[in-house]
Formats: C-alpha cells, structure tokens, sequence
C-alpha cells in the first residue's frame, strides 16, 4: 500500500469510527455525584458534574463506552482498576471519553489520573470538543485485539492544549498509540508499542519510547509546524520518524532511532525545508544532507 493510500485510508477509518463512538449509545444509569466514590461496574458510567471523583471497582464487560465525562472540572482517580470491553476492538468505542459533539460547550480542565488499566476498546482514550486537560499514568491494553483498528490516546479537535504523560499503549496488531490532532500540546515520556501520529502544531514531543509494527514510528502530517521533538526513542517501523510535505519549522533534536523497515529517519520536504535536524543518533536517512 503506497503511503497516500494508506493515509487515506486512515483518516477515512477514523472519521466514521469516531462518528460512530459519539452517536452510538446504549441507556444508560443516572450520573455518578461529584465528589464521591464511584462503585458502578456497569457501563457507562457518566461522569455529568465538576468535581472530584475516586473509581474503587473495575468497570465492565462493555457494551458501551467505559466512562463518559461530559463536564468541565472533572478529576477522576482510576486507583489502580480496570474498564473492559466485552470483545476485541470490534466497535468503534472509548473506554474512557471526554467532551461531547459541538456546539455544545468545549469542556477544560479534565484530568484522568492513574495508575489504571483499559482493555481491549477500539479507543483507549477519546477526547473531542476540549481544552487544557491532562491524561496521566494510564495503560491501555489491546494485546488481544487482531485487527489494526485499534487507538490508545486520541484526541481530535476542537480544542487544544492536551497533556499526555506517562501512559503506556500496547497492541497486538498495527495501532496509533498516540493519534494527537489539536494544537499547543506536550506528549512527556510515553511508552507506546504503535505510533505517534501527530497533525498538531506548538506541540511537545519529548521522551517518549515508540515501537511502531507496521508504521512510522513518530510521524508528522501535512500541516504540523512549529513543535519540538526531541529525546525520543523510536525502532522498528517503517521509519522511525517521518515528517510528511507541508510539515515545516520544526525542530526535531537528540532522538535515537535504529534498525527500521525504511530510512531511520525521514524528511520528504525539499531539502529539509525549515525543519531543523540535529544531534540525532541514526543508521539511515533519506536526506543526509539537512538530516543530522
């Protein structure tokens, strides 16, 4: 499959899986009450109200989304518990999914704290419709699913200023770990077996460890300018970083990347254009001339 296929393709999968996610619900039970300790198990639980909230049992087998957080203000403990789903990836839902459609109000200042695990939704993580939030310490994992529709940490726009730190994405087949498309971002110190897609700009890449199955490993669309990557560890892709046409003025320092399917590391702008390569350790590039 030639790489603008595959990358439409993929976008075309996502818009109608996301689609999907958002208009498809089962009935649900009343709203969890903020500041209280959540005991329901069964799915979803709606997260409706600002808040503090603590999770103190495993939530699921899912027919639906795990849990829906649809305030702003809302911080959520997953103490160490799991949200399942009741298959493989098959559907298109979240275990845990923030923000409703516009043109209801963008929701801000939603944090989702682990340690705490979700297994097996086609979305680990869903964010639409949101701004200056936070995911942290969280894993998701899809090591039983079998197809490649699979996602760890989505978040689409509107919105921006998502932080996503510390979590960990694994997959038993081809899967984004990190599928980020809101600007003003930082993704810190990520562990994720799958990529890190980014069409995104202002953003933090930084410390990350990517090792991507069948794609590149930290790949930047057309469009994504102005973000820093730097520190990353990527291997085993089919490039290890890959900054598409149309993707300028980035910075992109201090990365390791070796014994990828493709180059290690790939520039398709003339010349680099103004993207800065420098102080990176790799095997190949496709430019070595502005790829340093």
């Amino acid at each position: 499959m030639t790489w603008n296929l595959l990358a439409t393709v993929r976008k075309a999968r996502l818009g109608l899986t996301l689609l999907a996610a958002i208009s498809i619900h089962l009935p649900s039970a009343p709203p969890a009450q903020a500041g209280t300790t959540i005991t329901q198990s069964t799915c979803p639980v709606v997260i409706a109200l600002p808040g503090e909230y603590d999770l103190a049992t495993d939530v699921g087998p899912c027919l639906d989304d795990g849990i829906d957080i649809t305030a702003s203000g809302v911080t959520l403990h997953l103490n160490g518990h799991t949200i399942t789903y009741a298959s493989r990836c098959d559907f298109p839902l979240a275990g845990i999914h923030v923000g409703l459609p516009t043109p209801t109000p963008m929701l801000s200042r939603v944090r989702v704290l682990g340690p705490g695990t979700i297994r097996n939704f086609q979305f680990g993580f869903l964010a639409e419709n949101s701004a200056g939030s936070f995911v942290k310490f969280v894993t998701v994992d899809n090591t039983q699913c079998s197809g490649g529709d699979n996602e760890g940490f989505v978040i689409v726009p509107p919105g921006g200023q998502w932080k996503l730190q510390g979590n960990v994405f694994r997959t038993g087949a081809g899967g984004a770990g990190v599928d980020l498309r809101v600007d003003d971002s930082d993704l810190v110190r990520n562990d994720v077996n799958g990529s890190i897609f980014l069409n995104s700009s202002n953003t933090t890449v930084v410390n990350n460890t990517v090792n991507s199955l069948s794609t590149p490993g930290i790949e930047l669309s057309l469009g994504s300018n102005n973000n820093e990557i730097h520190a990353n560890t990527t291997n085993n892709g089919t490039e290890g970083i890959h900054i598409r046409v149309g993707s300028s003025a980035n910075t992109i320092t201090g990365n390791t990347s070796f014994n990828n399917v493709g180059f290690d590391m790939r520039d398709d702008n003339p010349n680099c254009d103004s993207n800065k390569w420098h102080g990176n350790h790799f095997g190949t590039a496709n430019q070595p001339s502005c790829i340093h």
